[in-house]
């Protein structure tokens, strides 16, 4: 399933099936399709060849409102814990116990390395009730679901 700090709902019934029968979950766009890398500004313009520059998502490049107010409170909190933004987005994917590993596509070297840092990230239990704070446990704020992900141009 896609799982992410936007789209919590895999929460409600499949982590709790997985653990309780023994099942590991792989799941998919732990960046939310790079909302939670740093990389789309509040108020500018969509990066080059980005997905929300290019449409792929429907409304094409509007991101809803309640979306940045939560981009801005992951970049706070990655701020003071002096990471990046999707380090800590995917070490927050692996605190969950029913996740086995998350599927991440960085598309060059130096995306890799900066989501291999998400290994070195301690998210405390302060950490993570300010994170349900933003997003509550179980619930969405982005579907991906609606995407068109149609041949990948990049590769």
């Amino acid at each position: 399933p896609p799982y992410h700090i936007l789209d919590r709902r895999a929460e409600r019934e499949l982590f709790p099936f997985a653990r309780t029968h023994g099942f590991g979950v792989i799941p998919w766009s732990p960046l939310a399709g790079g909302l939670l890398t740093g990389k789309y500004q509040k108020g500018k313009k969509a990066p080059k060849d980005s997905r929300y520059e290019s449409g792929k998502f429907r409304g094409g490049d509007k991101i809803p409102e309640a979306i940045w107010d939560i981009i801005e409170g992951v970049s706070q909190l990655a701020e003071a814990k002096k990471c990046s933004m999707d380090a800590l987005a995917l070490a927050w994917t692996l605190c969950n116990p029913a996740v086995t590993a998350p599927i991440i596509g960085p598309r060059t070297l130096t995306q890799l390395e900066g989501n291999l840092k998400a290994l070195d990230v301690t998210l405390t239990e302060e950490d993570l009730a300010r994170i349900d704070d933003l997003v509550a446990p179980g619930t969405h704020l982005a579907s991906y679901y609606e995407a068109d992900f149609g041949p990948m141009l990049h590769r």
